[in-house]
């Protein structure tokens, strides 16, 4: 919280708060129905106003997820502010190395054949994640080091097409939430109206800032084309 006239600055970041204070409560409440109360409590409109709200607050991290470092690969964001992408940004800094890509791969090696960072997990934990086949495929970079061409055993598609294909998705998952927001917009009041709308276009411009920015990365150093023949700037 801060000095904003909403306090959370954006409006829609009052959620979090609010989810904090539920989970403290019950940490096993589901986040669609801590969602939903919030959008009802927080707007006097219609069926159709909340539901859109809760599509937008559930589909917002993984959106967010999908266009900025991929696969749980960690920090691509400049330094100091923490704000827009810079994929080298902390890469060669006191902090430590992120995600140690090059021409051949990238991610972080932390299972015992690297750092070992995996083993100070319960075992049954260590064990997921140490597995290439078990690890959730959103951490699989944060686990291990990968080549480009390495074909993904969830999604079956290789690295480097599952690096781009996140971030074009992440990019239409952004302009998905802002449509849906666009058709129950009139319900809100006008001050808020407009500062959520404003908010719709930076953050749209901020997604494709980041999907560009990554994809050019990694096709620079893989030198592998998107199967999709979208548009990469080289």
């Amino acid at each position: 919280m801060g000095r904003d006239w909403n306090w959370t600055g954006n409006t829609f970041s009052q959620a979090n708060l609010y989810g904090y204070g539920r989970l403290a409560w019950d940490l096993h409440t589901d986040p669609a129905c801590i969602a939903r109360d919030w959008a009802a409590a927080s707007f006097a409109g219609d069926a159709a106003l909340h539901d859109a709200l809760v599509r937008i607050l559930l589909n917002s991290r993984e959106a967010y997820e999908n266009y900025t470092a991929p696969l749980g690969v960690g920090f691509m964001v400049t330094p100091g502010s923490h704000y827009g992408p810079s994929v080298d940004g902390y890469e060669y800094s006191p902090w430590g190395t992120y995600h140690f890509a090059d021409r051949d791969g990238v991610g972080v090696d932390r299972t015992p054949t690297g750092s070992g960072y995996t083993e100070q997990y319960p075992p049954a934990l260590a064990a997921r994640y140490r597995s290439l086949e078990d690890c959730p495929e959103r951490l699989l970079l944060f686990f291990h080091h990968l080549r480009y061409d390495q074909v993904l055993p969830h999604s079956g598609v290789t690295l480097i097409q599952r690096i781009y294909d996140t971030h074009f998705q992440g990019v239409e998952q952004v302009r998905a939430m802002r449509r849906d927001w666009e058709t129950v917009r009139e319900q809100v009041p006008e001050a808020i109206r407009a500062d959520v709308d404003r908010r719709w276009q930076v953050q749209e411009c901020n997604a494709v800032e980041w999907r560009d920015q990554v994809c050019t990365y990694f096709l620079r150093h893989s030198g592998i084309p998107d199967a999709a023949g979208r548009t990469i700037f080289p």
